[in-house]
Protein backbone atom coordinates (compact mmCIF):
# COMPACT_ATOMS: atom_id res chain seq x y z
CA UNK A 1 0.00 0.00 0.00
CA UNK A 2 1.04 3.44 -0.79
CA UNK A 3 2.88 5.23 2.06
CA UNK A 4 0.48 8.51 1.52
CA UNK A 5 -2.69 6.28 1.50
CA UNK A 6 -1.49 4.72 4.55
CA UNK A 7 -0.78 8.21 6.32
CA UNK A 8 -4.57 9.69 5.18
CA UNK A 9 -5.88 6.22 6.71
CA UNK A 10 -3.54 6.96 10.07
CA UNK A 11 -4.74 10.14 9.95
CA UNK A 12 -8.43 10.23 9.07
CA UNK A 13 -9.01 7.21 11.67
CA UNK A 14 -6.53 8.75 14.39
CA UNK A 15 -8.29 11.99 14.24
CA UNK A 16 -11.97 10.76 14.47
CA UNK A 17 -11.13 8.48 17.11
CA UNK A 18 -9.59 11.52 19.16
CA UNK A 19 -12.51 14.22 18.78
CA UNK A 20 -14.68 11.31 19.74
CA UNK A 21 -12.62 10.71 23.16
CA UNK A 22 -12.70 14.35 23.47
CA UNK A 23 -16.21 14.94 23.49
CA UNK A 24 -16.55 11.84 25.45
CA UNK A 25 -14.00 13.10 27.92
CA UNK A 26 -16.07 16.35 28.52
CA UNK A 27 -19.49 14.34 28.16
CA UNK A 28 -18.53 12.10 30.67
CA UNK A 29 -16.64 14.58 32.86
CA UNK A 30 -19.14 17.30 33.15
CA UNK A 31 -21.81 13.89 33.79
CA UNK A 32 -24.31 14.81 31.08
CA UNK A 33 -27.79 13.60 31.76
CA UNK A 34 -27.52 11.61 28.33
CA UNK A 35 -24.41 9.91 29.71
CA UNK A 36 -26.11 9.08 33.15
CA UNK A 37 -29.21 7.36 31.62
CA UNK A 38 -26.81 5.82 29.52
CA UNK A 39 -25.03 4.42 32.30
CA UNK A 40 -27.96 3.91 34.27
CA UNK A 41 -29.80 1.97 31.10
CA UNK A 42 -27.09 -0.44 31.20
CA UNK A 43 -26.80 -1.11 34.86
CA UNK A 44 -23.57 1.00 36.08
CA UNK A 45 -23.69 3.76 38.46
CA UNK A 46 -22.82 6.94 37.60
CA UNK A 47 -19.51 7.70 39.07
CA UNK A 48 -17.63 5.63 36.38
CA UNK A 49 -18.39 8.52 34.47
CA UNK A 50 -15.67 10.65 36.83
CA UNK A 51 -13.59 7.49 35.76
CA UNK A 52 -14.20 7.00 32.30
CA UNK A 53 -13.95 10.71 31.41
CA UNK A 54 -10.82 11.84 32.30
CA UNK A 55 -9.23 8.34 30.78
CA UNK A 56 -10.74 8.97 27.43
CA UNK A 57 -9.32 12.12 27.30
CA UNK A 58 -5.59 11.52 28.24
CA UNK A 59 -6.33 8.76 25.46
CA UNK A 60 -7.21 10.89 22.71
CA UNK A 61 -3.94 13.15 23.93
CA UNK A 62 -1.64 10.59 23.90
CA UNK A 63 -2.93 8.90 20.25
CA UNK A 64 -2.49 12.68 19.22
CA UNK A 65 1.07 13.03 20.89
CA UNK A 66 3.80 10.91 18.42
CA UNK A 67 6.53 11.09 21.20
CA UNK A 68 6.05 8.91 23.34
CA UNK A 69 5.30 5.00 21.47
CA UNK A 70 4.75 3.17 24.32
CA UNK A 71 2.19 5.39 25.67
CA UNK A 72 0.28 5.45 22.34
CA UNK A 73 0.39 1.43 22.45
CA UNK A 74 -1.17 1.66 25.88
CA UNK A 75 -3.75 4.36 24.86
CA UNK A 76 -4.36 2.20 22.16
CA UNK A 77 -5.02 -1.13 24.63
CA UNK A 78 -7.31 1.03 26.81
CA UNK A 79 -9.54 2.89 23.92
CA UNK A 80 -9.66 -1.03 23.02
CA UNK A 81 -10.78 -2.28 26.33
CA UNK A 82 -13.29 0.32 26.65
CA UNK A 83 -15.28 0.37 23.49
CA UNK A 84 -15.06 -3.84 23.88
CA UNK A 85 -16.55 -3.54 27.35
CA UNK A 86 -19.50 -0.90 25.86
CA UNK A 87 -20.23 -2.81 22.56
CA UNK A 88 -20.74 -6.03 24.75
CA UNK A 89 -22.73 -3.42 27.71
CA UNK A 90 -25.16 -2.85 25.25
CA UNK A 91 -25.55 -6.28 23.83
CA UNK A 92 -26.26 -7.77 27.08
CA UNK A 93 -28.49 -4.88 27.84
CA UNK A 94 -30.39 -6.11 24.57
CA UNK A 95 -29.61 -2.48 23.31
CA UNK A 96 -30.54 -2.04 19.59
CA UNK A 97 -27.47 0.11 19.36
CA UNK A 98 -24.98 -2.24 20.52
CA UNK A 99 -23.11 -2.31 16.90
CA UNK A 100 -21.72 1.35 17.12
CA UNK A 101 -18.98 0.83 19.68
CA UNK A 102 -17.53 -2.53 17.25
CA UNK A 103 -18.06 0.32 14.60
CA UNK A 104 -15.69 2.69 16.61
CA UNK A 105 -13.80 -0.02 17.33
CA UNK A 106 -12.94 -1.17 13.79
CA UNK A 107 -11.56 2.57 13.43
CA UNK A 108 -9.41 1.70 16.07
CA UNK A 109 -8.13 -1.54 14.90
CA UNK A 110 -7.20 0.89 11.41
CA UNK A 111 -5.75 3.56 13.15
CA UNK A 112 -3.38 0.96 15.13
CA UNK A 113 -2.64 -1.05 12.13
CA UNK A 114 -1.49 1.95 9.88
CA UNK A 115 0.73 3.30 12.97
CA UNK A 116 2.03 0.24 13.36
CA UNK A 117 3.39 0.09 9.64
CA UNK A 118 4.41 3.81 9.36
CA UNK A 119 6.31 3.41 12.27
CA UNK A 120 7.85 -0.01 11.03
CA UNK A 121 9.31 2.38 7.69
CA UNK A 122 11.20 4.88 10.38
CA UNK A 123 12.91 2.29 11.50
Amino acid sequence: MNKTVIKVLYWATTGLIAVGNLFGAYAYTSQSPQVLEGLAHLGYPGYLALILGPAKGLSALALLYPKFPRLKEWAYAGVTFNVLGAGLSHLLAKDPNFATPFIFLALVAVSYITWRKLEAEKA
